[in-house]
């Protein structure tokens, strides 16, 4: 290659660079949060399976995947309704986030105190949830703050605040970390409710990072604007039956397994899936990214979507190698146990990246072009296809039944989505949108 030719790609690859940097910047930081977040999540996990007993282990990922549902079933949509509206809005930024903080987390705390109660009773695994009034508190107030936590930091990637939410997951991975470790070293029988219970302090924690944020209030004072908040309640119901949509399977395959199969199976898939998932940050970060700048700036979406597409698929190609070639001794840092339990569903759940790309960017341009209600029909379906083919894999085959069930659902869902994302891949046809509701 020429000394021309070569300093003519430098050029275009800083040309491509500079016309994407919002996208890269605020993408790299929510990758960055999630890369930080899963990393060190790993390490909290690895500390676990390597301080507490299986079922200990199984018990509390089931715990933390209901408290997460819980909290997403909390949001009522605020989240990635105010990723899309604060960027379009001059004022009332922090006050607008005060209030859908207020209301998800009074929502989650309830739900937390009628599933903590509940739950039981369907499952005897999940029993440690009521097992006394302090437990019951314990998993009611993880709900709250996790619902609270989930809207902030959509609502900060919608400002392009991405490097705050970056430091406060950091905040909180650190923290819930050094806390299991104290309680692995101190208690002598510990069981699942202390693991959840570490999780749960590292949300609170993390929380004080927020404080420089509200400290530099500009011309906003931080009185929560409610009532501002329930005129866009319509909008914010469309997104919540979407958002549950969207993460309802991964969050409830975790409790199918453990009510299915069994407390251990669950630490297994639990673990697997957590290192799967790994391969899923590209896809999810860069849609979700491409969501709150093309809410202010659709005109140049399709070449940002095209740079996102090829950036998750090389990079999807890259984690499967990975899991393909070193799962196992990944999976053995957790214990042999899992190495030889989990190995074959962590390859299967990998293999979830490629789908799981078409998905992302799907559901992204869909709320871009503001279809939230005539796409609902076709993700709830995808959801029902991803819980059912995950219930039917458990009681078929077993463990690697649950993530062979799942990634065959995903990978139709992929293939009906697929004609929407090479729209805007290939321009064919060359369809305009119109950010107003009304055009739709």
């Amino acid at each position: 290659m020429t000394s021309n030719r070569r300093g003519h790609l430098v050029g275009l690859l800083r040309a491509e660079v500079a016309r994407n940097r919002a996208v890269l910047v605020n993408a790299g930081s929510v990758m960055s949060t999630t890369l930080v977040t899963a990393g060190l999540g790993a390490a909290f996990w690895l500390v676990a399976a390597r301080q507490f007993s299986p079922d200990a282990v199984g018990v509390a990922s089931a715990a933390v995947a209901a408290m997460t549902l819980m909290g997403y079933l909390a949001m009522v949509g605020l989240g990635t309704l105010l990723m899309g509206e604060l960027p379009r809005r001059q004022g009332h930024h922090r006050g607008l986030i005060n209030a859908a903080l207020i209301v998800s987390g009074a929502i989650g705390t309830a739900l937390g105190l009628v599933f903590a109660i509940g739950a039981p009773v369907v499952s005897k695994e999940l029993g440690a949830l009521d097992e006394n009034l302090q437990a019951i508190a314990i998993f009611a107030l993880g709900v709250g703050l996790t619902a609270a936590v989930a809207v902030l930091d959509q609502s900060l990637v919608g400002l392009l605040r991405g490097g705050l939410q970056l430091t406060r997951n950091i905040v909180f991975s650190a923290v819930k970390l050094v806390i299991l470790l104290v309680f692995g070293i101190v208690l002598s029988n510990p069981n699942g409710v202390w693991i959840y219970s570490a999780w749960i302090a590292g949300i609170a924690v993390s929380l004080l990072v927020l404080i420089r944020f509200y400290a530099r209030r500009e011309e906003e004072d931080l009185r929560p604007r409610l009532r501002m908040l329930g005129e866009m309640r319509r909008d914010a119901a469309s997104h919540h039956i979407f958002n549950l949509s969207i993460r309802a399977p991964d969050l409830i395959l975790p409790l199918i397994v453990v009510s299915l199969l069994s407390a251990e199976a669950n630490a297994n898939f639990y673990i697997a899936w957590m290192i799967g998932s790994f391969g899923f940050m590209v896809p999810v970060s860069l849609s979700s990214v491409l969501f709150a700048v093309g809410s202010g700036d659709p005109e140049r979406l399709s070449d940002r979507y095209r740079l996102s597409v090829g950036i998750s698929l090389v990079l999807g190609v890259l984690a499967v190698a990975i899991v393909m070639v070193a799962g196992g001794p990944i999976l053995g840092l957790f214990g042999p146990t899992y190495e030889q339990n989990a190995l074959t569903t962590l390859q299967i759940l990998t293999l979830g990246v490629f789908p799981e790309t078409i998905k992302a960017h799907f559901l992204s341009i869909t709320r871009v072009e503001r279809r939230i209600a005539q796409t609902m029909p076709l993700v709830i379906g995808g959801t029902v296809l991803e819980v059912a083919g995950a219930i039917a894999g458990a009681l078929l085959v077993g463990l690697s039944g649950v993530a062979a069930g799942w990634l065959i659902a995903v990978c139709i869902e992929a293939a009906i989505m697929s004609r929407t994302v090479l729209r805007f891949l290939r321009l064919l046809p060359p369809r305009r949108f119109s950010l107003d509701p009304a055009a739709h």
